[in-house]
């Protein structure tokens, strides 16, 4: 518009110059008049047209927010899963987060988790994608949706806005971050724990296991011991207490043992490529011992007693088991248990690793309003807005360290355990932890239903553990996962 005005004014002098020269100054003087006025109008549409458009927020990694262009209200899409417990912060957050920027409307949509996997290629084949969404939050996780090119570098927003993800531990932001790209802001950060009944270890005349993860005397075969004094058998399948419940995902069991189905390669490029399975002894000693607390000891059930007391609820709740190995989602899914409960650490052994989940927020590639997004992004992690509320609501453990003491406090009021004990167990479970091999391997979906269809036969006894693990390893080298 300045380039207008330039050339406008030039006009003006150069012909007026011209013009004086062949008709005299009397009729210049009129001709002039004439001249300024265009420029006078010249000049106004030029400075209407500078000051009459808005942006969409914020150029890409801006911290605008408020709306789309010209004020207009422009709508996103948050998918989230089908969850009771969530649905009512769900629909506080989006209330107060359109109450601060009445340009953005958020609409909610709901999906059962076993559905999301299918909806989502489905949407992202057909580029009618979710604005917001979590990428851990399907069967599959972030390394397949990150493979497919769902996912919208988030970066330049992160740079920008760095100062409000301050809370967030780095080793957090780091599983998002691939190639130095962040793909992934951490909503909650999740360990793995042997949860237990207080009320039955007390009958048992047992003490309550410790809560420091490098306390080497609670191990395997300590976890053994009182798994088989807890265990009740009547004879009668209704009065029936099993003392140990370890029914984890087979890799995951062998992480417990210091041992892995997988290469390191695999967690950081995506790709399962040739499995471990028989080359590391740790593998075969933790799912050895996972068959044998069904078969030999006889302290848990097997699939089919599992699927019989898990019909009146969770069986841990029911108080149908003593102790269980469970993530983190424990400390929310047992609070209206009608018994007193407690947290310990994994049982060790060397090079234990136990399963994080780190449940990032995303926003997908193809949205159409990633600035407001990302605004909405950011209004989920405000660690003093609902970062907070969904710690409160959920109890879930939350990603940015700030609030660590809140949920600690929260967790001790409802254990019984102390604000120190809370923090010793989460804290060591996070020290030696490693992120869930179905968020950083593509397409583990199938190799996780590959594995399973071997591990039934394995707890049923219908397999040896050496024939159950070598045919694992023949069944994933012959997939196809491109």
């Amino acid at each position: 518009m300045l380039k207008i005005i330039q050339l406008a004014i030039e006009n003006v002098v150069t012909k007026g110059t011209i013009i004086k020269g062949v008709i005299g100054l009397k009729k210049v003087s009129s001709i002039y008049k004439i001249f300024m006025m265009m420029l006078i109008l010249v000049i106004s549409a030029a400075l209407t047209g500078c000051g009459g458009s808005e942006s969409s927020g914020g150029s890409s990694g801006g911290s605008g927010g408020g709306g789309g262009k010209g004020g207009k209200k422009v709508e996103i899409t948050w998918l989230v899963r089908t969850d009771a417990n969530m649905i009512e912060w769900e629909k506080q957050t989006i209330k107060d987060f359109e109450a601060k920027n009445p340009n953005i409307k958020v609409k909610l949509e709901t999906i059962p988790q076993d559905d999301i996997d299918q909806r989502l290629t489905t949407m992202i084949s057909s580029k009618t994608v979710p604005d917001v969404w979590s990428s851990n939050w399907a069967n599959s996780g972030f390394a397949t949706y990150r493979g497919m090119d769902a996912l919208l570098d988030l970066t330049p927003y992160v740079e920008n806005d760095a100062q409000q993800l301050s809370g967030i531990p780095e080793n957090l932001m780091d599983i998002y971050k691939v190639d130095g790209k962040i793909y992934g802001i951490p909503m909650l950060g999740i360990g793995s724990f042997l949860f237990y009944n207080k009320d039955l270890l007390d009958e048992a005349g047992l003490e309550y296991p410790p809560t420091d993860w490098d306390d080497t005397s609670w191990n395997w075969d300590k976890a053994l011991d009182y798994a088989k004094k807890l265990t009740k058998d009547t004879g009668k399948s209704e009065d029936k207490v099993y003392g140990l419940l370890y029914s984890s995902a087979a890799n995951l069991k062998t992480w417990d043992f210091g041992g892995d189905f997988f290469r390191p390669e695999a967690y950081t490029t995506g790709v399962m490529g040739e499995p471990t399975i028989l080359d590391n002894p740790k593998n075969e000693q933790a799912i050895q011992f996972g068959a044998d607390l069904i078969l030999k000891h006889k302290v848990s059930p097997n699939p089919a007693a599992l699927d019989a007391v898990s019909q009146l609820g969770d069986p841990f709740m029911t108080g149908k088991i003593a102790m269980v190995v469970n993530g983190g989602w424990g400390f929310w899914a047992y609070k209206p248990a009608e018994f007193n409960w407690g947290v310990a650490p994994i049982p060790y052994a060397d090079g234990r690793q136990p399963t994080l989940y780190v449940d990032p927020w995303n926003i997908s590639k193809d949205s159409k309003h990633p600035d407001e997004a990302w605004e909405f992004v950011k209004f989920l992690a405000d660690p003093n807005g609902a970062a907070k509320s969904f710690m409160q609501a959920t109890s879930a453990t939350p990603a940015d360290a700030s609030l660590m003491e809140d949920w600690a406090k929260q967790m001790s009021e409802i254990t019984g355990m102390s604000v120190e004990d809370v923090k010793q167990v989460n804290e060591g479970a996070f020290k030696y932890g490693r992120e869930s091999d179905n968020h950083l391997i593509m397409k583990f979906s199938t190799i996780s239903t590959t594995i399973n269809q071997t591990m039934n036969a394995i707890n049923e006894g219908k397999k040896s553990v050496k024939e159950g693990l070598e045919e694992i390893d023949k069944n994933l080298r012959s997939l196809k996962l491109d």
